[in-house]
């Protein structure tokens, strides 16, 4: 019985991880994709090295995003 319990408490907080991931994912390339755009401008250089970068971390985000897609399509994947 007190698997069990434990188990739901540990659904619960993977849904609400998963959203916190994808939030986080969307927030950071957000910011960082505005600090790449005033870059270009102030400091060309680096900018397009940090936007080399950013391409190699954008695809492993999305990775991580499609994993994020196949939990939520998990039956009983409530999303909070």
């Amino acid at each position: 019985h007190f698997k069990l319990c434990r188990a739901c408490e540990e659904i619960t907080r993977l849904v609400v991880e998963v959203c916190w991931l994808r939030t986080a994912i969307h927030d950071e390339e957000f910011h960082v994709s505005a600090i790449i755009q005033d870059l270009l401008i102030s400091n060309p250089q680096l900018g397009k090295e940090l936007q080399c970068q950013c391409c190699v971390h954008m695809a492993i985000n999305a990775v991580h995003s499609f994993c994020l897609d196949r939990i939520e399509r998990l039956p009983g994947f409530s999303g909070i």
